[in-house]
């Protein structure tokens, strides 16, 4: 009775196997449920373009003699060869398309049998991958996170094979993070990998030049032509200059190009503009720089006198004026000596301690817009003016005479005065000596003598005149003693 079933179940399977050599059937409609007939299948979410790959195991003591086919093969995705299905989902598939697949598994001896496998494939979303970066400037850090989605499992990303990331950048657990070092066109590679599936991402973005200002700069024209620095920036963002606090004073432009403000004026004025830089190219960045232009005329300095003479310990003030054109205010100093000061351009002497005839004064004047001039004057001072000599003259009536010279000390440029009020005498100086004349004899008769320096010093001697007659007989000679011979 076994043998004889045996022999059925073969003619049965042969049968089959006969059948499975014809072309194989397909579905009604592509996607149709065939559980009614199949059972509940065994459901596979695949991408467009990929393939699924199974090869079917049985029994051992029947897989000899087990023949796989394909009971319905919607679309004609599937294909068999020997006991290895192969469905391809076409690259054209639209996402929820559901195709079905029945294999069949059929034998003829030593028993006929027949059983299927319902395998339904729903198209669903392959690999898609997607990402930007933004231009940056440079010093910028970047921290970027590509898109990539897939219903067919989780995303993993690597930089794409014979690539590296641009120098300052790291990929780490999908994320690009870091500070690139290079200026311009950068581009980032990276390739996205899904349960088999892989895409490639191109994303490139430039590194522009960060926009520099510059620090505060004061500009001085004394009527001739100043210039600021220039402002250098990278070529790549192309930087326009323009005023945007305060107003050029006239005499002065601004290149657009470099920030250079430049110009002359004689002007007494003092501006402070703010000029601004504005990024042509790349991320919208700008700068600033604050420039403060100060005109004047040339400082000059005119002293209204070369020298001043004064004599030590003089109380009264002695001053030189030293005039300028008119200018930002003035500060001014001079050579540090004792008695001497200098205000608002007037160089004063009073009450001076040390004489010295060639002493040598500096005289400096700052304006406040940066001009420093100087001017010399020497100061004369004298030492205290002392005289001696006689005090007594003797001279013959009618015949002049002289003291001896007067030793004078201290003072400048001395000059003697004699005067007497005595009547019948004249004098006068010469030669620093006092020379007198008396028509008569006359005793104690008064001379001063007046000493005067160039500075102003005065000293006076007394001189007493006596005035002697001129030796004379007063008788004749009509009688007197005879003298003998002896």
């Amino acid at each position: 009775m076994f043998f004889a079933n045996r022999i059925m179940a073969a003619a049965a399977l042969a049968v089959v196997f006969i059948m499975a050599l014809s072309a194989v059937p397909a579905s009604d409609a592509i996607g149709e449920d065939l559980s009614g007939t199949y059972g509940s299948p065994t459901n596979i979410d695949i991408a467009p373009g990929y393939q699924w790959r199974y090869t079917a195991e049985f029994p051992s003591d029947l897989t000899e003699y087990v023949t796989v086919s394909l009971k319905v093969n919607d679309g004609n995705i599937g294909s068999v060869s020997g006991k290895s299905v192969t469905v391809t989902i076409p690259k054209t598939a639209t996402v929820g398309t559901v195709y079905n697949v029945v294999i069949k598994a059929s034998m003829t001896q030593p028993v006929s049998q027949t059983s299927y496998q319902y395998v339904t494939f729903t198209v669903v979303a392959g690999l898609s991958v997607s990402g930007t970066i933004n231009d940056i400037i440079k010093g910028s850090a970047i921290s970027f996170t590509p898109t990539g989605t897939s219903s067919m499992g989780s995303v993993v990303w690597t930089v794409t094979s014979g690539h590296t990331l641009p120098v300052g950048l790291s990929l780490s657990n999908g994320k690009v993070t870091g500070t690139p070092t290079n200026l311009g066109l950068q581009t980032v590679y990276l390739t996205a990998t899904a349960n088999g599936q892989s895409a490639t991402l191109e994303v490139s973005f430039t590194v522009y030049s960060k926009i520099v200002g510059g620090s505060a700069q004061t500009i001085s024209s004394y009527g001739t032509a100043v210039s600021s620095d220039a402002i250098t920036n990278g070529s790549d963002i192309k930087v326009t200059w323009k005023v945007t606090s305060g107003t050029l004073p006239a005499g002065f432009t601004l290149n657009k190009d470099t920030g250079v403000v430049s110009g002359s004026s004689t002007a007494v004025k003092s501006t402070t503009v703010t000029i601004t830089g504005t990024a042509g190219e790349g991320p919208a960045q700008t700068a600033t720089k604050k420039i403060t232009i100060r005109s004047e005329p040339a400082l000059t300095l005119t002293a209204s006198a070369s020298k001043i003479l004064t004599y030590k310990g003089n109380a009264a003030e002695k001053t030189v004026t030293i005039d300028t054109p008119g200018t930002s205010n003035l500060t001014w100093t001079v050579t540090s000596v004792e008695g001497v000061s200098i205000d608002d351009g007037v160089l004063k002497v009073k009450s001076p301690t040390k004489a010295g005839m060639s002493q040598s004064l500096t005289v400096t004047c700052k304006s406040a817009y940066g001009q420093t001039k100087t001017v010399k004057v020497t100061l004369a001072v004298e030492d205290t003016l002392s005289a001696t000599g006689d005090s007594r003259l003797s001279v013959t009536a009618g015949t002049e005479g002289s003291t001896s010279a007067f030793d004078v000390s201290g003072g400048s440029g001395v000059t003697y005065k004699a005067s007497t009020t005595a009547s019948g005498l004249t004098v006068r100086m010469a030669d620093g000596k006092l020379y007198a004349k008396g028509t008569a004899a006359a005793k104690d008769l008064p001379v001063v003598v007046t000493i005067s320096s160039a500075a102003g010093q005065t000293v006076t001697k007394d001189v007493t005149v006596d005035v002697y007659s001129k030796l004379v007989f007063t008788s004749l000679p009509t009688g007197g003693a005879i003298i003998y011979a002896v």
